[in-house]
């Protein structure tokens, strides 16, 4: 017993740990507490059950993940850019391990999940107070511009990607709100409802398009259920919800650097898709860049007459930057860091599962996306379904796989929060 009771506690200190080093952008160690929660796990489920193997291990998802990583591997056999096909393998290694964390044992449940959830709002809120302070201090004292406290400047000195980082306060977000309804709360009502409001604001500073698209809905969706049970603090949420649409719809309308950016996907779109050449000075949004990427890879896809397998993950990024130099895009100034469209992937998994392994590839990426639906179905809660929709969405605007970071927002949030469903096992 003492020896189960040391191993949950470490289990504990390693998920919080993770959590910890993926807010605040400790690359190195969150790797190596993915790496600790592993082997913890294994010995945890060998105590409990007797095996080392849970029969978890036979799920649908881990098994996809472990297919789409063996993919990888192939290109080995007859690559020749042996470094390039190594860092994508040690990168996407990640869809064994982040899975294993969760299907290896029976630790993580409803109750542990609401502990390390409640930890990790304030970790949340104590990180992004402190890159609003720095931003203070360069506006302050460095004539800084007032861009400094949105997007991707708000957090320059963590070196985060803004919307993978408005996915990580979603999923708090998303968290407070469902405890809301049940009239669960962090510490007290009144500071609940701060964290709520704090992480709101904070949504709006990051600037994401599709996380706030998320935040309004979720907002709106919590507002009527609330209202529609009889819960103490029904109306608290709903001018909660209420206050947040009015005020977003009021930034998104008016000029300010937000409602920029979601003006800024409506011009020069389509026409990216006629011209083959550009001037290097021609601007394109997000959108008319991920168009533009749909026409690339088809264009690669065809002259390499790679359907099957695709050209290899080493080969990608050089076709692509072949491509940019051919339409004559901004190839920025040689010799500086500033290297324009080069190294650019198709910013869309799906894009870039068929660019690299083909249609196998893009088929067992389906399979992965298919298997986190399923698992909503299953639970069939609000916050695994809004974790899961807003990943889903967010795999066609980014290249989720090709970065540490982009796996541990597809897998681990989703695995975390379908976990954080069961109920305690029975002792």
């Amino acid at each position: 017993m003492p020896r189960k009771n040391l191993i949950n506690n470490l289990l504990f200190l390693f998920y919080l740990g993770f959590l910890l080093t993926a807010v605040a952008a400790f690359r190195a160690y969150s790797s190596i507490a993915i790496g600790l929660i592993v082997a913890t796990s294994f010995y945890y489920n060998k105590i409990t059950t007797g095996s080392w193997f849970n029969k978890a291990l036979r799920n649908r998802l881990a098994i996809c993940c472990s297919l789409f990583f063996l993919l990888q591997i192939i290109p080995l056999a007859y690559t020749d850019n042996l470094p390039v096909t190594w860092r994508h393998i040690e990168v996407k290694s990640a869809l064994l391990f982040i899975p294993l964390c969760f299907f290896s044992n029976r630790y993580l449940n409803k109750a542990r999940f609401h502990s390390l959830m409640k930890v990790y709002v304030f970790i949340l809120v104590i990180i992004i107070t402190w890159c609003l302070g720095v931003s203070f201090i360069k506006y302050q004292y460095h004539q800084a511009p007032i861009y400094v406290f949105f997007y991707h400047d708000l957090l320059s000195d963590l070196a985060h990607h803004a919307i993978q980082f408005s996915i990580l306060v979603f999923a708090g977000l998303i968290f407070l709100l469902q405890e809301t309804t049940q009239e669960r709360y962090v510490v007290n009502k009144g500071i609940h409802f701060s964290l709520l409001t704090f992480l709101i604001g904070s949504m709006l500073l990051l600037s994401s398009k599709l996380v706030i698209s998320f935040t309004l809905c979720s907002l709106a969706y919590y507002a009527v259920i609330s209202l529609k049970k009889n819960v103490n603090t029904r109306w608290a949420i709903a001018w909660v919800a209420v206050a947040g649409i009015a005020i977003s719809s009021i930034i998104l309308f008016t000029k300010n650097p937000i409602s920029y950016r979601f003006s800024d996907i409506m011009h020069n779109n389509m026409i990216v898709m006629e011209k083959k050449t550009f001037e290097p000075r021609f601007y394109l949004n997000g959108v008319a860049f991920r168009l533009l990427q749909w026409r690339f890879v088809k264009e690669i896809i065809q002259e390499h007459r790679a359907w099957v397998l695709g050209v290899t993950p080493a080969h990608a990024q050089p076709l692509l930057n072949q491509k940019y130099l051919e339409a004559n895009m901004y190839a920025g100034h040689p010799g500086t860091p500033d290297h324009g469209y080069q190294g650019y992937n198709t910013h869309n998994q799906w894009l870039e599962s068929f660019l690299q392994s083909g249609l196998i590839g893009l088929i067992l990426f389906f399979c992965i996306c298919f298997s986190m639906v399923a698992m909503a179905i299953q639970q069939k809660s609000r916050s695994l379904w809004a974790i899961v929709l807003l990943v889903l969405a967010y795999s066609f605007q980014e290249a989720v796989f090709e970065t540490q970071y982009g796996l541990v927002v597809f897998l681990f949030l989703p695995l975390f929060f379908y976990f954080g469903e069961k109920e305690p096992e029975k002792q």
